[in-house]
């Protein structure tokens, strides 16, 4: 999707920060651990140049659908809503994601309006990917802050750094 170094180191951070609420992954329910697997596998697939755009835009359905499907589970809320924020972000700002990276050139230039134009789904508005960014960064923070102190050892503390990682990881997506 970017052949930028800096942008792959990024989405290599951010792929780490996938698997990290893996590690203490004890009493997590295995929709979690699917989810954030896919989350990882979604964000090394951005690094593979030449991928067709129309791939990451599955990728972003995919991962909507497995939010709805991780929040299916009522015995681990503690790490499903978490899960079911990043997941929920990292699909929109896939589906927001510039396709005209490995579009194939028209034969007659077309004029460029000036901006960022991201053409996902349709959206061309380039303000929208670095709002869902801010608001995965707020919830993130607000989910944090929201948990006993006691509830930060059982795994909160892992939880929300995987998402800080993610959230760098996804950052050249919304700029």
């Amino acid at each position: 999707m970017f052949e930028i170094p800096a942008v792959h180191a990024a989405m290599l951070v951010g792929a780490v920060g996938a698997v990290v609420p893996m590690w203490r992954a004890h009493g997590t329910d295995c929709r979690v651990r699917i989810a954030h697997g896919a989350m990882a596998v979604s964000m090394v697939a951005m690094m593979i140049p030449g991928v067709p755009a129309g791939i990451h835009l599955l990728e972003g359905a995919v991962l909507i659908a497995l939010a709805v499907f991780v929040t299916g589970e009522t015995m681990h809320r503690r790490t499903a809503v978490p899960c079911a924020v990043d997941l929920t972000a990292m699909g929109v700002l896939l589906l927001l994601a510039p396709t005209s990276a490995s579009a194939p050139a028209a034969s007659a230039p077309v004029p460029v309006p000036s901006g960022h134009h991201h053409g996902g789904a349709g959206i061309s508005t380039g303000w929208l990917p670095l709002l869902v960014l801010v608001c995965w960064a707020l919830l993130t923070l607000h989910l944090f802050r929201s948990t006993a102190r006691r509830e930060h050892g059982s795994g909160v503390k892992t939880a929300a750094t995987g998402s800080a990682l993610m959230i760098l990881g996804m950052a050249p997506m919304a700029v």
